[in-house]
């Protein structure tokens, strides 16, 4: 299970390839071992995003994780 939490003042959506994961609403899925999934940040208007933390992710670009065990992975946005 990969889930996405969400941290900060401000607020926006992350969705996954494959798909699966579109928080706003649906913020953890489960998928097959050794999948390769990419996570994507979208702040919302006035809000901006400001980076990842957990799941080997850093920075503000796409957050790649290879599902080997149950993951979780934290985007924050500010306002």
């Amino acid at each position: 299970t990969l889930t996405v939490n969400k941290n900060g003042n401000g607020s926006g959506t992350v969705s996954s390839n494959p798909t699966g994961i579109n928080c706003g609403t649906t913020c953890s899925a489960s998928y097959n071992y050794g999948t390769f999934v990419s996570l994507a940040a979208s702040p919302a208007s006035g809000s901006t995003f400001t980076g990842w933390t957990g799941g080997g992710c850093s920075g503000t670009g796409t957050c790649n994780v290879t599902m080997t065990s149950s993951t979780g992975v934290t985007a924050t946005f500010s306002q």
